[in-house]
């Protein structure tokens, strides 16, 4: 009784708003059983040593636009990098609203950042960022890259990617690589709008 009367009390749903988004059939949900599945296989193999630690540290960008900052705030926090600034109360702590070095937050909320501002913002911080576009590799470099990033828990892969692509909703977009399945060729990216997309696997290739 309680539920319904709450249910008819809430206020009409926006117009023109929306609740996540379905994943194209060529991409596989992580906490489907094919996605579970995959996973537990992977997981045997040597290319999920990162995987727990960026799994510790998955947050949900908080603005639309924020996709690139939500990314380094998980990949630096997981690999253990001090800010050396202080973030609330006592705490040294990466959170979106620190990345302001390398681009006004304003023009970011706009716009997002490109690809030189994303390798700027993870140095200024502490990273040692290598930038690596499609032009100047190949799709085996690219597949090297992932498996050496995945093989341990020292560094991370970071996909810079048209969701187009994909078949997805939108266009430029920031994620972590969370592991790799050598067998299937596939990827488990940690999509950082989890208002959207659920993480996912997709083929490398």
């Amino acid at each position: 009784m309680c539920e319904t009367e709450c249910a008819r009390s809430r206020d009409p749903v926006p117009a023109g708003s929306f609740y996540k988004r379905v994943l194209p059939e060529s991409l596989v949900a992580f906490s489907s059983p094919a996605g579970r599945c995959l996973f537990k296989e992977a997981i045997q193999q040597p290319y999920m040593e990162g995987y727990f630690r960026l799994a510790e540290q998955f947050v949900s960008q908080s603005e639309p636009s924020f996709c690139g900052l939500a990314t380094l705030c998980m990949t630096l926090n997981a690999l253990g990098i001090d800010p050396q600034r202080v973030w609330k109360g006592p705490w040294r702590w990466f959170s979106e609203e620190m990345f302001d070095c390398c681009a006004p937050l304003e023009e970011i909320k706009k716009n997002g950042i490109n690809f030189a501002q994303f390798a700027c913002l993870a140095r200024c911080n502490g990273a040692a960022a290598t930038g690596i576009r499609p032009h100047e590799s190949s799709i085996d470099t690219f597949r090297d890259v992932i498996k050496e990033t995945c093989s341990g828990d020292a560094s991370i892969c970071v996909v810079s990617y048209s969701r187009k692509g994909l078949s997805q909703t939108g266009d430029g977009h920031y994620s972590p690589i969370g592991g790799y399945h050598r067998d299937k060729d596939m990827v488990l990216i940690f999509d950082v709008a989890r208002f959207k997309y659920a993480p996912h696997w997709v083929k490398v290739e």
